[in-house]
């Protein structure tokens, strides 16, 4: 799917916690999770400093607080996650809030773009 040029890098950033999670859930180790914790959490950052207040000031409020809800179960997820069970629950978690992030938020975002943007 072509994404609007301001979300390409993060739906491509998507694409490599998709991988994470799948292997997450697969029975991966807590260590690939420790080793992309930061730039997971950076991403989570930027997506609530910059996509958050536009999604709020364009009328998708409740869009915004399911991002901000699922940031922070993720983060909550992350820092537990050192057995089988709560690595797959971090992979399932993860996977499910990319899908949601692609397929509801970010077609939100891009109409709201598209009526402030040229």
């Amino acid at each position: 799917m072509k994404r609007h040029p301001h979300l390409v890098r993060l739906s491509r950033e998507h694409h490599a916690a998709l991988r994470l999670g799948r292997h997450l859930l697969a029975g991966g180790a807590a260590a690939e999770l420790r080793a992309e914790h930061v730039a997971l959490v950076t991403h989570f950052a930027e997506e609530e400093r910059e996509l958050a207040p536009l999604l709020e000031t364009g009328g998708h409020g409740a869009l915004a607080a399911r991002l901000r809800a699922e940031h922070a179960h993720l983060r909550s997820l992350f820092a537990t996650a050192a057995d089988g069970v709560r690595e797959a629950a971090a992979g399932q978690a993860l996977i499910d809030h990319v899908r949601f992030e692609e397929r509801e938020l970010f077609p939100a975002i891009e109409t709201l773009f598209e009526e402030v943007l040229p």
